[in-house]
């Protein structure tokens, strides 16, 4: 039996961007859920909206031709973090040591910025004690975008 491709759709957050410091639109890629009710699927990372995460299912309508998300249908139970390393020959050493615990990362197009993908059934504890050490050691900065932890 052929299983059901995804079919795939950018959906665009709408908001002020913190660590920029201006009204910024990102987008991200979205599995089509259920498109005559708006429902998408997130299946990026998000680099700079809080409060979302991969794989978290999102309301969107339609505006001046693209797809606006309205707000959180149902959370993936997924963290997102955004990490910056101060040093940009710390960033890959930082992602591979993310990767062993068991996370997703994607590059910004800042260099030295990224963001992180704690899934549901990763460990947050160790995770969380590892980047504090770095921060303390003035390696990077981090936040915690979307905690579900």
């Amino acid at each position: 039996m052929k299983e059901k491709s995804e079919e795939y759709k950018k959906v665009y957050f709408e908001f002020f961007n913190d660590i920029l410091d201006e009204d910024y639109v990102e987008s991200v890629w979205a599995a089509v859920e259920n498109e005559k009710e708006g429902l998408y699927k997130l299946k990026n990372i998000p680099f700079f909206v809080k409060s979302y995460s991969s794989d978290d299912i999102v309301h969107a309508e339609l505006e001046d031709d693209r797809l606006v998300v309205k707000g959180l249908v149902k959370e993936s139970g997924n963290s997102t973090l955004q990490v910056f390393c101060y040093k940009e020959e710390d960033v890959e050493k930082v992602r591979n040591r993310l990767k062993d615990f068991g996370c997703a990362s994607e590059l910004s197009h800042l260099s030295k910025y990224f963001s992180v993908d704690v899934p549901s059934n990763v460990d947050y504890n160790p995770i969380r004690e590892y980047l504090t050490e770095l921060e303390q050691q003035e390696v990077i900065g981090y936040s915690e975008a979307c905690l579900a932890h």
